[in-house]
């Protein structure tokens, strides 16, 4: 596993002050080569949502398969796609880019969370239901989808600054 900084310990760090930016191409390829994740979280979502398919444990154990495949893909998102300067450039950019590597860690933590209320479910230590992890589910499933939109606006804005944009 990869590991992460609390967000004090980043901004502790003079990482924004070093210029935290896109690896465009490498970050592209990462986001085209790993369709699986999203096909294998559409899968578990709609075996859960139609509950006789699927039973809590197998639930459980899908959802330990996503985010296995989640720490992967974030770690060749930071790793590949993220890289630092030795002098910023364009603030704005540093900035933003900081904060997408931020959520990485935030959105496992969510996602560890649902794979928690799956084995409570699994072992009898909460009153929710399946239906309840869907919910969860879904809803990270709309955090992930907002994660991705940002990074991939910003290597739009990374792409025109450098290549322009055609008239």
């Amino acid at each position: 596993m990869s590991t992460w900084l609390t967000e004090k310990e980043f901004l502790q760090s003079g990482a924004i002050a070093t210029g935290i930016t896109l690896n465009v191409a490498f970050l592209q390829e990462i986001k085209q080569e790993n369709v699986e994740l999203r096909q294998l979280i559409e899968s578990v979502a709609e075996k859960i949502a139609l509950d006789s398919r699927v039973s809590p444990r197998e639930a459980m154990e899908l959802l330990y398969q996503v985010r296995e495949e989640l720490e992967t893909y974030f770690a060749l998102e930071e790793f590949y796609g993220y890289f630092r300067h030795a002098r910023v450039t364009n603030p704005v950019v540093s900035d933003c880019a900081a904060r997408l590597q931020l959520e990485h860690e935030q959105l496992y933590l969510c996602f560890n969370d649902i794979v928690e209320l799956a084995e409570q479910i699994v072992y009898r230590e909460t009153d929710a239901m399946m239906a309840d992890l869907l919910d969860e589910l879904n809803r990270f499933r709309g955090q992930l989808d907002l994660h991705e939109n940002r990074e991939m606006e910003l290597m739009m804005r990374l792409c025109n600054e450098e290549f322009g944009v055609g008239d």
